[in-house]
């Protein structure tokens, strides 16, 4: 190769990294997910909770439009086996699905939520529980209204 004033030198600096460079680089990743590990590992089952909660107050909304759709009672149950009834028919969470993590579904009182045709409700206070944590649904008995209020 020729330059302006004669034959040219290669720079025999070519770029990239040293392998010990890479090993530094991918020691500090290995540390910085071995400290994340932890912290992730316990919001899973408390996602997994909150999801049961959205799931249960979604079951009861559904339950109180039945009851004025099809103009008449319809009742919501837990279940502490990881799900609830309504109207007669089982529903397992979807929440708890292969999670291995062991919800309970329990309603305060009567055990039960009654929706009428009129709108309203019995009322009650629904929880999902589990090994990290319990949340609860109030159910309003004039509207039939669900509210995760813990």
């Amino acid at each position: 190769m020729l330059c302006e004033h004669g034959p040219c030198e290669r720079s025999q600096n070519r770029g990239g990294f040293t392998l010990v460079e890479l090993l530094v680089v991918l020691a500090i990743l290995g540390l910085m997910v071995g400290m994340t590990m932890p912290l992730l590992g316990n919001r899973v089952p408390r996602a997994a909770l909150g999801a049961a909660a959205a799931e249960i107050r979604a079951a009861l909304r559904g339950a109180g439009s039945q009851a004025v759709a099809e103009g008449r009672t319809v009742v919501f149950r837990g279940d502490p086996g990881a799900g609830y009834w309504v109207d007669r028919v089982y529903h397992p969470l979807s929440a708890t699905r292969g999670s291995g993590n062991p919800l309970r579904v329990a309603v305060a009182g009567a055990g039960r939520v009654s929706f009428f045709a009129w709108g309203g409700s019995s009322g009650g206070l629904v929880w999902v529980e589990g090994p990290d944590g319990r949340r609860e649904i109030a159910v309003d008995a004039v509207s039939g209204h669900a509210v995760v209020t813990r």
